[in-house]
């Protein structure tokens, strides 16, 4: 009757696991609050899953700030883990997608576009600075702003793993890829 058991809490545990690589694998650089929110499960328990799922080398984890991002392994070079990562964040990602569109864009005009402080602007720029994914040049007292990264690969992501935001800013950001 145990060892009945002990095979059913092992399949469970093995179901919990593939549930959980499943969900990284459809969204890439999800981080543990939204992992648990989305699954409906216990912290302890999809912490303990997360560990497990690393050591077997089925995922890896980058802290970005405040949060630590999972992907599934071999699935994404850093520049992309970078990329989803801002891709998940809604004013990071709007500051960015803005500048696609409007390169050499003023932090004046991002705080107007965000609808942010400047000093809030200022926060979420230098983060996606350190990302690599954006480029800074003061001139005078303007500081400007230019997306750094490749926005195909960029489009592509928020397409592929995003396709409610693609929806909303599929207009504006057409010509990017013609």
């Amino acid at each position: 009757m145990q060892s009945a058991s002990i095979a059913e809490t092992v399949q469970l545990e093995d179901s919990r696991r593939v549930q959980i690589l499943e969900f990284i694998k459809a969204n890439p650089g999800s981080h543990l609050r939204g992992i648990k929110r989305e699954l409906n499960l216990a912290m302890g328990v999809l912490q303990y899953h997360l560990r497990r799922l690393e050591k077997d080398q089925s995922i890896i984890s980058r802290r970005r700030g405040l949060y630590k991002r999972f992907y599934k392994r071999l699935d994404f070079e850093v520049e992309e883990q970078e990329i989803l990562g801002v891709l998940f964040q809604e004013t990071e990602r709007d500051l960015l997608l803005y500048l696609l569109k409007t390169p050499d864009a003023t932090q004046k005009e991002l705080s107007e576009f965000a609808h942010i402080s400047a000093s809030s602007t200022s926060w979420h720029m230098k983060r996606l600075v350190e990302a690599g994914l954006v480029k800074s040049r003061r001139q005078g007292s303007f500081v400007y702003y230019v997306a750094k990264g490749d926005p195909v690969k960029i489009l592509t992501l928020l397409k592929s793993y995003h396709p409610r935001i693609w929806e909303r800013w599929a207009e504006r950001l057409a010509d990017l890829l013609a």
